[in-house]
Parts: structure tokens; sequence; C-alpha cells
């Protein structure tokens, strides 16, 4: 809310900040990440997506998720169930290897309370078992082994957990080989070779892991710890494509280090890795993971991995990446404020001429997504299954993206109603993409369908956190569809609904406040009435289950956020008996308890600020909008040269460079900020505002040059010719954005700063504004 700069300053910057905000952020503006403003409709799964969720596409390195898979975790704990019968619940399992420290395991053996402090644990109570000995000393040992390291480290589970306690004893690392040996049955010797193994890991031993992996775990493929093994001995393989191929095994064997595995993986070695493959599986495999992290159009790598794989899952995988890459490169431009794509590779150069790149990219982008859909096409008849499912919703989501609705809609109706609830999901989001293009969005029953597909995502998003991607952009879309249709209301509620769900990154609704309601409905040229549709639908008892839908969490608690903006939009547009109309049916308090008019209007909008000394300023006017319009229209009535003069003030303060400008405006000027980036730019229309007056003082230099030609007091003429003046001054200034412009088109005092230090010299107006400054222009 505070002043920011003046639109000359902003209007230089602008195209600046326009140009490099795509790539950076500028410490002078405001703007969230690139991946948060990135649009994403398309979110259907596949079963085994779950480990593949850090290779999403985005416009971050990898995927943000708080989620890690636990099914390694899963089938260790089956693994010793397996083991020691099938009255040990792998809850119980879980509980000990990966919830319990060391420290309380240790000190419960010590004190022969293991029982007790676990109690009706089933692992426990088999482990107890005297024939399970030595796999009860096997797990107080690897407790005993989190402490020779990272106290952070925990061996059993490789998990984190803290220890503050610094009483405790160490595992004895130097009887590694006698405890490997003198097992007595394989479950053991593996456990204990793995502890060894990933110790020295650890200590740089490459060569002892390498021997560990060979000589237990190479053969033995039908327990997790072979995986867990095969990733160490692949990093300590100095090979680097030997490494490729062991790793790309271990992401088809295990979910807990696919994020790993990439992490190590060198894609400059993608022939040399394919060489070491052993099937068309394999290559399939590696060539699935060179795409996995591809930023840029990656056709080839898919028409590679469907002739190796034809029902691959990391096929779908892929082919969702590749929508996702046009849903951003052709919807993120098209629906955010950013008017970019999310991802900007560092060879682009199309700020040099922006319009003419955004045209060619948006046309090579559309040519690339018609290839990709044409080759969906071709292959999805040899496809099936879940496979065709999924290939069926991409093709169909592409469709909506090249804007081919009907085509679209044909490939949604393929999907079958067997298709996986995720599937079914993609099935809602594109069914609401026809309606919003096809039906009458003014119709109830169009309108309580739509609600039944964005609830349909809705109640997904408890088990799925990554679908409010999907939904803010569901209803960004939705929005920029009902706008276009010409409705406001709802376009502007769904925009509301849009910004909350984006996962609360930039979004004001986490704390809503007074601009926060009316912020779009500002920003977007809304109506007098719009403002009393809305108003409407807030005091509406029988909403209809669409309009209960987007109304929760948007409408204004308070009906008088609505009517201070109707009568400012009709201030805004001249129309003073309305606005009069608007505020009087406020409470005469309101502007003094709510937003921010009671540090910004608090002024008397009578007299000119910009002629008024810091000293003679008071800020202790009581400002009542109602009052204040009601003074307009009597002076305007009065139409006489001291009535025109108090007018002209008045304008001038209303003006971004006055006293009051909060009267027009609710915020100071438009430029980088935090509200323009939720709710758009809003210069252009400031520069309307009162036909111009708001940056330009067109009313206020009409009325005090009517003041002038009226009045006959000589102290009158004389404040007047000063103020056209100023009037003249700022206006020029407003409209240059250059010192080249400058310097073409200097500024020139004209008559009436000439006749107010000549004609009007003895007035108390000069003897009170005559200034240096105001006399150099006359040189």
């Amino acid at each position: 809310m505070e002043p920011k700069i003046y639109p000359v300053i902003m209007r230089v910057f602008s195209s600046l900040l326009f140009v490099f905000s795509v790539q950076v952020s500028l410490a002078c503006g405001w703007s969230v990440s690139p991946e948060t403003s990135r649009l994403a409709l398309f979110k259907a799964q596949r079963e085994g997506f779950f480990k593949l969720t850090p290779f999403y596409y985005s416009a971050d390195n990898y995927y943000d998720t708080h989620t890690v898979s636990g099914a390694d975790q899963e089938l260790n704990c089956t693994e010793w169930k397996k083991k020691l019968g099938s009255q040990v619940d792998p809850k119980d399992v879980h509980v000990i290897l990966y919830e319990t420290d060391a420290e309380k395991f240790e000190t419960a053996y010590e004190t022969k309370s293991l029982k007790k402090v676990f109690d009706k644990n089933t692992f426990i109570e088999a482990l107890l078992l005297s024939k399970n000995k030595a796999l009860l000393n096997y797990i107080l040992f690897a407790k005993k082994l989190e402490y020779n390291s990272n106290p952070d480290v925990k061996w059993e589970s490789w998990g984190n957990i803290g220890y503050d306690s610094k009483d405790h004893k160490i595992a004895d690392v130097s009887d590694f080989e006698k405890k490997i040996k003198t097992a007595k049955d394989s479950f053991l010797k593996q456990r204990y070779a793995f502890l060894l193994l990933r110790y020295s890991f650890y200590a740089s031993d490459k060569n002892e892991v390498i021997r560990l992996y060979d000589t237990y775990f190479a053969a033995d493929k039908n327990t997790i710890l072979s995986p867990w093994a095969l990733y160490y001995k692949a990093l300590c393989v100095e090979d680097l494509a030997l490494q490729n191929y062991l790793l790309s095994k271990v992401f088809v064997s295990c979910e807990e280090k696919s994020f790993a595995v990439l992490q190590h993986y060198n894609w400059k070695l993608t022939a040399e890795t394919l060489a070491l493959a052993q099937n068309d599986e394999e290559r399939s495999v590696i060539l699935a993971i060179e795409g996995l992290r591809n930023p840029a159009p990656g056709l080839k790598n898919i028409q590679e991995v469907y002739e190796l794989s034809p029902n691959s899952l990391y096929l779908s995988f892929l082919i969702g990446r590749e929508v996702n890459k046009l849903e951003d490169w052709i919807f993120t431009p098209q629906y955010t404020n950013d008017r970019t794509p999310s991802v900007v590779f560092d060879s682009t150069v199309w700020y040099e001429n922006y319009a003419k790149a955004k045209e060619e990219n948006f046309r090579n982008d559309i040519l690339y997504l018609r290839e990709l859909e044409y080759y969906l096409i071709s292959i999805r008849e040899q496809t099936s299954g879940e496979q065709k499912d999924y290939i069926t919703a991409a093709i169909a989501q592409l469709c909506f993206i090249g804007d081919e609705i009907d085509l679209g809609k044909k490939y949604t109706d393929m999907i079958s109603e067997k298709a996986n609830s995720s599937i079914q999901m993609q099935k809602n989001i594109q069914l609401a993409l026809v309606s919003l293009k096809q039906d009458d969005l003014k119709n109830n029953e169009v309108q309580n369908q739509l609600f039944k597909y964005f609830d349909s995502v809705e109640n997904l998003v408890e088990t799925d956190l990554g679908l409010f991607k999907n939904l803010y952009s569901l209803y960004r879309i939705a929005s920029k569809d009902f706008a276009a249709k010409g409705d406001r209301v709802t376009a502007g509620l769904l925009a509301m609904k849009s910004d909350i769900k984006n996962e609360g990154e930039y979004s004001a609704y986490n704390t809503p406040y007074f601009y926060s309601y009316i912020g779009y409905f500002d920003r977007n040229s809304a109506t007098e009435a719009d403002i009393d549709r809305l108003i409407a639908l807030q005091e509406k008892k029988d909403k209809t289950p669409f309009e209960r839908y987007i109304c929760s969490g948007t409408i204004a608690p308070n009906v008088n956020y609505y009517k201070d903006l109707k009568g400012t939009i009709a201030f805004r547009n001249n129309n003073l008996e309305l606005a009069y109309q608007t505020f009087a049916s406020m409470p005469k308090d309101f502007w003094e308890k709510n937003y921010a008019y009671k540090d910004f209007l608090n002024e008397n909008p009578f007299t000119p600020k910009i002629l008024q000394r810091d000293t003679e300023r008071k800020f202790d006017y009581r400002f009542n909008k109602a009052d204040f319009i009601a003074q307009l229209i009597q002076l305007k009535k009065q139409n006489t040269a001291t009535s025109n003069l108090k007018l002209a003030h008045a304008y001038f303060n209303v003006s971004y460079l006055g006293n009051s400008w909060m009267m027009t405006a609710y915020d100071w000027t438009s430029g980088e900020s935090y509200v323009d980036y939720v709710y758009g730019d809003n210069s252009e229309n400031e520069k309307k505002y009162q036909k111009g007056n708001y940056y330009n003082l067109t009313m206020a230099k009409m009325y005090y040059e009517k003041a002038l030609k009226m009045s006959k007091n000589t102290n009158e003429k004389a404040l007047a010719s000063l103020m056209i003046f100023e009037c003249k001054y700022y206006n020029h200034y407003a409209n240059i954005v250059s010192t080249e412009e400058e310097e073409k088109n200097p500024f020139k005092a004209g008559q009436e700063l000439i006749n107010f230090y000549s004609v009007y010299r003895k007035t108390t107006a000069f003897q009170k504004y005559n200034c240096p400054l105001l006399e150099s222009y006359l040189k």
C-alpha cells in the first residue's frame, strides 16, 4: 500500500521487468517461483508412478514432493515376517526397525524389559524366543551401529532419528567377518554383510563393497537388500558406463533409490550404457532414464522406448511429462500474468523482439503438439489395458491444449469406465473443459454439472496434494472462459478459487483481507452492474450448488467491501450521483475501520498537496467518501470561479499526485508488486480513470482553466494559473519515457507561468508559492 514510484519511472522500468522477469526475480519487484505459476492439468497416473514423483515435469530441477515411498521398507518388514513366522505383524516390525531409536532399544534390552517397553509387539515377542536369539543379537548390533558414524543415521532403516544422549555403546566393527561367517543361515549372513558393505562404502573401501556384493547378493535377487547393495556397488565402479548400467538395474528393482539413481546417472554416456544392456527391456529402461529430466521436446525418446517396450510404465510417464511441457509452453503464457512459460532456456534471446518470438514459439509449439498427438493416436491401438487408457487421456488433453475440442471430447469418451481412479479424475477434468468451451455457461444445469466435475477432483486432493496444481490450472482456465462469455462475477470468483488452490505459495487467501475479495474485480474492468450482481450473489440465500461452491472461501464477508468498489468505479466514471448513492448506503465509519483508508485519506482534499510544505500538512482530516462526493456535486451546481477552483483542487488531490488518491485507486501506482502479480498490472486501467485525470490531471486542469476564466479575483487567478502550469508540467513528464524523448520534446513553460510572474506578481498567492525552481522555467 505504500507509494512506490512515479509513473514516468515505472513505465521505463516496466519494459525491462517484462523482459527479464522470465528468468530472474529483481530486488525491486515481487514475484513467485516459475514453478508456482506453471499451469498443469494433466496428472493421470498409472500404478507404479509413485516412485517417479520427483521426475514429473517441473520448472525446478526436480518436482517438489513431500512424500517418500515406503515400499522398500514394507518389503524388508515382510522378509522379517517370512523369517519369523506368520504370527508377526509387519507393522510391528516397522515400529522397531524404523521408528525406534537405538538408545531406547538398547536400554530396554540391557534392563531385560523389551517385552514391557514394547508391549504386545509381535516382532519383539518372536525375537525373544530362544530359537531366535541370533536374530535378536543382529537387531541389537544394527541398532548400536547407528552410533558409529553420524548419530543421525539409522542403519537398519536408512532414515533419520536424532539422538540426544551421549551415554551409549557403539558396535564393535572389528569382528564383522566373524559375525558373517558364524551366521547359520543366508538371511543373517546377508544382513550382516549388508551392514559391512554400507559401512565400507562410507569408509571409502570400494573394493570391499564390490567383493561383498558379488559374494552375498549377486546370485540372490529375492531380497530387497540386493538392489540396495547394488546401488553402493554401482557407485564404487570406476567404469562410468557400467555404473550407469548398474544404476538402471537398481532403478527398476526398488523404489527407495530412484531419486538417488538419477542424481548419480551420467547423461553423456547413452551409447556406451546401451551397449551393456542384455535385452530390449533393459534398453528401454536406460532410454527412459535419459528422458526423465529432459526439459526439451522428447518425442524421439518416447518413440525409442515404445519400439522396445510398448506397454512400459516408464513410457506412460514420459508421455505425461511431454503433455505437461506443452501445457507449460502454451497454457502458462495464456492464462498467467507472467505471459511466459515457466521454463526458459539460457539460450533464449526473445527479448530482442518479444512479440515476434512469442508468436514464433507458439506456432512451433502447436506444430510439435500436433506431431506428438498424431504419434500417440498411431500407437494407441497397439497398446492395451491401463496403458491404453492412459494414452487415450493424453491424446484428449493434447486436443484441448491445441483447441481441438470436438476431437478431445471424442477421445475423452473413449476412456474406459474401468480405468483407474486417477485416469477417471483426468476424464472429469477433460469433460469440464468440454463444457467450458461448448456449453451455455449461464445455464444452471451446466453450472451444476461443472461443480460435479470440480468436486470430483477436490475430493481426491485429500489423498494427493499434488492435485492442487491441477485445480489451480483448471479454475484459471474456467475463469477466463467465463470472462470471455461476459460473466465477470463468476470469472472473478473462479480466479480467486484458482489462487487459493495454488499451494499457498503466494495466495492472499491464506490470510484474506479487504483487497483479496475485490482485487480481481478492481483490476479487470468490472462495471457497476457487475458489482450489483456480486452483491446479489453475496446476499442470495438459496444459492445453487455451483454458486455455493464458487462462493466458498471467495465471497466477501462484508457486503460493504463491494459497495465501496462500486462507488469507486462510479467515481472513476464521473457518475457522482451513483457514487454518492452507493457511499451513502454504507456505515459512516467504514473508512476509519477498514483497509488503509485512515492512513491515506486523512488530509483536506480541497487544499492542493503539491503546494503544501511538509510542515503545513495536517493528517487529522476525518474523510467520509459520501460527504466528499456530496461536496463535489454541490460545487458543480454552484459553477462559480470559487467553486471551480475548489473542484480543481479536489480533482488534483484524487490523482496519484494528490493527498486523496485513495478515492480513486486502491494502491498508488501499478508496477512490479505482490498485488500486480496476483491480479495483473493495472497501469492501462489507471490511465483511463476520470478521463485521464489520475495520471494526466485532465479534469483538474479543466476546472483550473474554468476558474481562471470566470474569476475576477487576482489571487484566485494567480493560484489557478500556477496550478495550470503544474498540471501541464506533470502531464508532460507522465508521458515521457526516456531521456532521448525528453531531449526531442523538452518541457516549455506556458503563458500561465509567465502571467504568474508578471500579471499576478503582487498577489498573496505569488508571495506564498514563488520559488527559484519555478522561476528557472522562464529562463
